[in-house]
This record gives C-alpha cells, sequence and structure tokens, in this order.
C-alpha cells in the first residue's frame, strides 16, 4: 500500500494521493510508497507516456529535464518505485485503463485523469538527482529536476531483474 493513498473507512482509494500523507513525506523526505526516510542523493520516480517521452527526447537532444508543471505524485526508493511500476495495473502496462479518476472534477492538475484513461506507450521509472516540493493549503506540488537514470519500458514486468538486483544491493 503506497505511504500517500488515502483511506475511506477500511477501503483504499488507490487513484487519490491523502494531502497529510503526501505533506509529511515532502517534509520529512520520506518514500512515497513505504513511507521510510530516504537518504540525501537521487530519488525516483515512475512517470507515464507524455513524460517519459520527453525525458527521452531532452536525453537524446542531450538538454536537461525538469518537470515544468508540478506532479502531485512524489518521490521515493529506487526499489520502491521499480516495484511499484509492476505492481500498479496502470503504469504497469500501456493498454491499462484507469478503473477511477484521479482527482475531484474541477481539479485543474488531474482533470484529465478521468476513468477509462489509457496510459498509453513507454512508461518509465526515473531517477532525479533532486527534488523541490511545495505544500499549499489543499495540494503538495514537486517538481524533479538532473535526470540520473532513465529506464523506460512498455511493460513494466521488464523491471523484475533490476529489481531483484536493487534488492541484493539493498541486502548486503
Amino acid at each position: 500500500m503506497p505511504a500517500i493513498t488515502p483511506w475511506e473507512g477500511e477501503e483504499p482509494r488507490f487513484a487519490l494521493t491523502d494531502y497529510e500523507r503526501s505533506a509529511a513525506c515532502a517534509r520529512k523526505r520520506l518514500c512515497s510508497v513505504c513511507d521510510q526516510a530516504m537518504p540525501q542523493g537521487p530519488v525516483w520516480r515512475v512517470v507515464g507516456a507524455a513524460e517519459s517521452a520527453a525525458i527521452a527526447e531532452a536525453l537524446a537532444a542531450g538538454r536537461p529535464y525538469r518537470n515544468l508543471e508540478p506532479t502531485l505524485e512524489g518521490p521515493g526508493h529506487r526499489a520502491c518505485m521499480l516495484y511499484a511500476s509492476m505492481v500498479c495495473p496502470y503504469l504497469a502496462r500501456p493498454n491499462a485503463r484507469r478503473g477511477t479518476p484521479a482527482a475531484e472534477p474541477d481539479d485543474d492538475m488531474t482533470s484529465h485523469v478521468v476513468r477509462g484513461a489509457v496510459r498509453g506507450a513507454m512508461g518509465a521509472v526515473v531517477g532525479f538527482g533532486e527534488y523541490e516540493y511545495a505544500v499549499t493549503s489543499s495540494r503538495v506540488l514537486f517538481r524533479f529536476l538532473d535526470v540520473v537514470e532513465f529506464l523506460p519500458h512498455d511493460t513494466a514486468d521488464e523491471h523484475l531483474d533490476e529489481l531483484r538486483a536493487e534488492l541484493d544491493r539493498m541486502a548486503k
């Protein structure tokens, strides 16, 4: 269960982000998946088709990448994001469709993420040298800069060997 997932009674609301949990993760540098401290240095996140394509284009052109539009999705450990890319049906496959909308209809940042939306072509797990965040009265916003690792995927199971290797490194 991602650390930032809100609950409604006994049920997790996977498509939404809990404001208080997300703010705590940002302020305390906690992984948005496992809720454990992230050491100084790179952080990772999973991106969908549009952002994956923008990062690939910037890297191919030798340009730095920075998401100019902030995102609600916080960073995490490398292993956590590799894992998240595989277990989240929406992130894992290009033909996956969202089961629920990501926000209220009047939320301008996520109103395009509607029930039935398709992830689309290549997703990616991306490592960034640093991130910035802002905690506003209603949301937590993140920007990421300095791509240090780009692991694109059509289907996220392509990352299984990388996840195993990362878990082995962590165990040592």
